[in-house]
């Protein structure tokens, strides 16, 4: 056995278990006089260390329905209507959850004009909020609604 497959023998065996190791025969030993060169591993990005990206919202991101919670209508009197705000967010970004929002609406539908309410938005999904009531002209009066405005409050 040459020394050259000796020391590979050895170095085989000082492995520890599960460590894979190949090597390509060489035809001819390196030249002592050439220079050895080494190339350096391209840096990984440490994602632990990035700052997560997180929208700026506006108003247009938002969509709005409404749930009708109680509805007592009185023939041809109309209807004294409660709804609740189903807010639904369709930004690209997530929301800061270190941040807080007041989302202003506008409720279309009351027989007296519009109605404007607001959310308060914490931790990216939770809402706080009171239920509205309305008076509609009649019972098939639809109750529409949309976002006015988005303020940062913290």
């Amino acid at each position: 056995m040459t020394t050259r497959k000796l020391l590979a023998a050895i170095a085989l065996i000082a492995l520890p278990l599960g460590t894979a190791c190949t090597a390509a025969p060489q035809d001819t030993a390196p030249s002592p006089s050439a220079p050895a060169t080494t190339t350096s591993p391209e840096p990984v990005s440490d994602p632990t260390t990035e700052t997560p990206a997180y929208a700026d919202p506006s108003s247009s991101d938002f969509t709005m329905k409404f749930k009708i919670k109680r509805k007592h209508c009185f023939g041809s009197a109309g209807c004294n209507v409660d709804v609740e705000p189903d807010l639904s967010y369709k930004g690209i970004l997530p929301i800061d959850p270190d941040k807080s929002y007041e989302i202003t609406y506008q409720i279309n539908g009351d027989e007296s004009g519009p109605v404007i309410e607001t959310i308060s938005l914490t931790n990216g999904t939770s809402m706080e909020y009171y239920p509205s009531s309305l008076s509609t002209a009649s019972s098939r009066t639809k109750i529409t609604g949309k976002v006015t405005d988005v303020a940062e409050t913290n």
